[in-house]
């Protein structure tokens, strides 16, 4: 009977637990609908392996990769299954779903809403084929820690944005968003998320700048990397305040200003990428300082010496440093530019100019030098510059000129500026700079119109508008050619007629009529520019012409050089060579003219040397281009375009720029004629590089024929013919400066030159007109 009662008992207990089982063991109705959804939208549910007449998820046995709290189904996870189809529209009903895994599958189609689905903590819905999110996905989110939605290309044609019910979602630490289409400005919200540490946007289309609000946030990984289109841009100072950061990611953008000083109290960063950005100034000592397991600022506009770095890995190749190694300091000069730069908030025009450790040497827009490589000019006139004069500029002791017109710089002059003792022009015209004005010296000319704030406290009536012509500096050939001393620099006063006088010489420019309150000045200083160039090219060739040939009649002729437009009339230099029997043969007079109508404005000069006069009309449209396409053809002998020359070298400008830059392609480039060596290589070199900088690309970042003159004038006593033959047969002694061999020139006996034709030239350099000896060559024509 005991037996039989045992046997009763367990029948009974194993019926209750069945029983049990049936009852709390079956999955909720409407998770089993959204759970049946789902498999009946895939195209390869077999993957999962799911009983096909099941009916309990939560089993037991449970179904695979589902699990269940009761009969709630609370996690889904299928990661890398290669599951393809759409996630069923009805699956936020899941409302106790706490665990999502959807990672690394072909998911496609309408991300549903999950709105409601205020139990989510983890949503792994990356790496997978979604095209559309809704607007409401993230409503009621209110307890999610970890949200990834990457590599999913969501509303491809408009992109899309974090809405504001987001930031609802206080506990959430990681947010992953790369390469999902994100667009538009970060929302300042993302800075006030209390829990959020990983915080990953790379890859998408964001724009703006970093939220001021990130500055309090306690993100440790930030990723902005590589923004499709326009990218982030702005500065990252804010950066400076997020002090449990350990890895920043921002690469790829358009980023600019300075790398903030206090980059340095980030005490737990690890790895800082900066690389392809805008970043200006130089690297902060504090950021050398930092143990990091890596660095990269490569790409971007950084100035300066390169510092010596902490790092374990660090990259800094391609910016504007001036020395090539760590530790190497600038030159006294150069860091005093940099000093200028960074108070006038560096303009990317010039920090892609100054570049090196050489002003003198190279494209450094707005400078010129003087014979002892000295920067003796600061022409930055209409350069948008904003900011502040920095002090430091009064250590370029010697400056002649500063000229500043036209820009938007403000606060005061540093006094410092009026003890550079060589200054004799200071052109703040048209800016806004403030009182007080130091006490400059009687020999230094300051113009301050156009500067409101100076007006009630000028003294005395500003002398110059803003459009007055550079001067030369101490690096351009004199005046007066007829003397060897060098004369002060002229100045020009509109719109009222002014001479400037020297003891030999005389410059009047003259309104051409009553609208001449608008003449632009400049042109008279370029076309002088052109005029002296070719005296100084020309005189060796006219010398020996002169006293090899005596002329029997008065042959006018002309040579015309299109610099860019060959069909355009008015787009072109035209020098005319004519003979005349009267004036003296080194009496140097040059009348300007212009006249502002329909057809542009244009210069007209003349130069009378003795029976040689020379007449060069330049219009507006004019630039030093075709300057230096000519000097190229002079150091190569070859022509600007030859179609019987490789594909390579067929265009010589093109060709040039690629092989200026290195020494042993440019010795092979040189025209044989030159005889060129190691002696003569350097200046060389020089002509080279002022022949790229007048064919530069860009328009702007071209020099006017006043820099061109400065360059070339302290050549012009290496290259004097000291042939013992010219000199025998001129009978002019070659070794003397080149101002007092012209005043020999002068009194020796005048001789008719002329040009029968000069039509058959193949390039800018001449034929060798009739007359001539055999063994005149194109070095005696260089």
């Amino acid at each position: 009977m005991e037996e039989l009662g045992r046997k009763r008992l367990c029948i009974s207990l194993t019926l209750c637990f069945f029983l049990m089982g049936l009852v709390f063991g079956a999955t909720d109705p409407n998770d089993l609908k959204v759970i049946n959804d789902f498999r009946k939208g895939l195209e390869n549910a077999e993957l999962l392996k799911w009983p096909d007449d099941g009916n309990d998820p939560c089993g037991p046995p449970s179904w695979p990769h589902v699990f269940c709290s009761g009969d709630r189904i609370s996690q889904i996870q299928v990661r890398g299954l290669g599951l393809k189809g759409p996630l069923p529209q009805n699956f936020n009903q899941l409302s106790k779903l706490s665990n999502l895994g959807l990672q690394g599958n072909l998911f496609n189609g309408k991300l549903p809403s999950f709105s409601g689905l205020s139990e989510l903590e983890f949503a792994y819905l990356d790496n997978n084929e979604f095209d559309t999110i809704p607007s409401d996905f993230f409503d009621g989110l209110s307890s999610v820690r970890v949200l990834a939605l990457d590599y999913n290309s969501f509303n491809e044609s408009t992109g899309w944005s974090l809405p504001d019910e987001l930031q609802k979602s206080v506990q959430l630490t990681n947010l992953s968003l790369v390469q999902c289409n994100l667009a538009g400005p970060i929302p300042e919200f993302l800075g006030t998320l209390p829990s959020l540490t990983v915080l990953k946007l790379s890859y998408n289309k964001l724009t703006g700048e970093i939220p001021v609000s990130f500055g309090a946030s306690l993100v440790q990984i930030l990723w902005l990397n590589d923004q499709d289109g326009e990218g982030m841009s702005g500065p990252i100072d804010v950066i400076s305040s997020m002090t449990l950061l350990t890895q920043v990611w921002l690469h790829g953008n358009q980023f600019t200003g300075t790398i903030p000083d206090k980059i340095g109290d980030l005490t737990s960063l690890k790895e800082l990428n900066l690389n392809g950005n805008k970043f200006v100034g130089q690297v902060p000592l504090s950021l050398a300082d930092m143990e990091l397991e890596k660095l990269d600022l490569s790409n971007n506009l950084l100035t300066g010496p390169i510092p010596k770095f902490k790092a374990g890995n660090v990259t800094y190749a391609f910016n504007y440093f001036c020395q090539p190694d760590p530790g190497l300091l600038c030159a006294p000069e150069v860091t005093a530019l940099l000093d200028f730069l960074h108070d006038v908030k560096y303009p990317l025009n010039l920090v892609a100019e100054w570049s090196g450790n050489e002003p003198c040497k190279g494209p450094w827009l707005g400078l010129s030098c003087n014979p002892k490589s000295e920067v003796s000019v600061i022409n930055l006139r209409g350069q948008n510059l904003n900011g502040t004069v920095s002090p430091s500029i009064a250590k370029l002791d010697s400056l002649l000129e500063v000229r500043f017109a036209g820009n938007h710089l403000n606060g005061t002059i540093p006094k410092t500026v009026a003890e550079l003792k060589s200054l004799r022009l200071l052109d703040l015209s048209g800016n806004n700079f403030q009182p007080p004005l130091p006490k400059f010296h009687d020999s230094v000319k300051v113009i301050t119109l156009g500067n409101p704030l100076l007006a009630a406290n000028q003294s005395t009536p500003a002398a110059s508008p803003v459009g007055s012509p550079p001067i030369n500096s101490s690096r351009s050939p004199p005046h007066n050619l007829s003397s060897g001393s060098e004369q002060s620099p002229p100045s020009f006063v509109s719109p009222s007629p002014t001479s400037i006088s020297n003891p030999s010489s005389s410059v009047q420019v003259e309104p051409h009529s009553k609208n001449s309150g608008r003449f632009n000045s400049a042109i008279v200083v370029a076309a002088i520019s052109v005029v002296v160039v070719l005296v100084l090219l020309l005189i060796p060739l006219c010398i020996y012409f002169c006293k090899k040939r005596k002329a029997t009649s008065e042959v006018p002729s002309s040579i015309v050089i299109h610099p860019r437009d060959p069909t355009d009339p008015d787009d072109m230099v035209k020098i005319a060579v004519s003979n005349n029997t009267t004036g003296s043969l080194l009496t140097q007079t040059v009348n300007s003219s212009a006249s502002n109508n329909s057809t542009g404005t244009e210069s007209s000069h003349l130069i009378e040397a003795g029976n040689l006069t020379i007449s060069v009309q330049i219009t507006t449209k004019v630039d030093v281009f075709s300057y230096g396409v000519v000097l190229m053809e002079l150091l190569t002998g070859l022509i600007a375009l030859d179609e019987s020359r490789s594909e390579e070298s067929r265009y010589l400008a093109e060709w040039f720029w690629r092989i200026k830059s290195s020494k042993e392609k440019l010795m092979d480039a040189v025209d044989p004629a030159l005889k060129a060596d190691e002696d003569t290589f350097g200046t060389i070199c020089i002509i080279a590089e002022l022949a790229g900088h007048c064919t530069a690309r860009e328009p702007h970042h071209r020099p006017d024929m006043g820099h061109a003159v400065n360059v070339l004038a302290p050549l012009v006593e290496k290259w004097k013919p000291v042939n013992d033959e010219l000199e025998s047969f001129s009978g002019i002694d070659y070794s003397l400066p080149l101002p007092q061999m012209l005043k020999v020139w002068q009194e020796a006996e005048s001789r008719v030159v002329s040009y029968n034709s000069l039509s058959d030239s193949k390039g800018s350099i001449p034929a060798k007109p009739i007359g001539f000896a055999d063994s005149f060559t194109s070095t005696d024509g260089r």
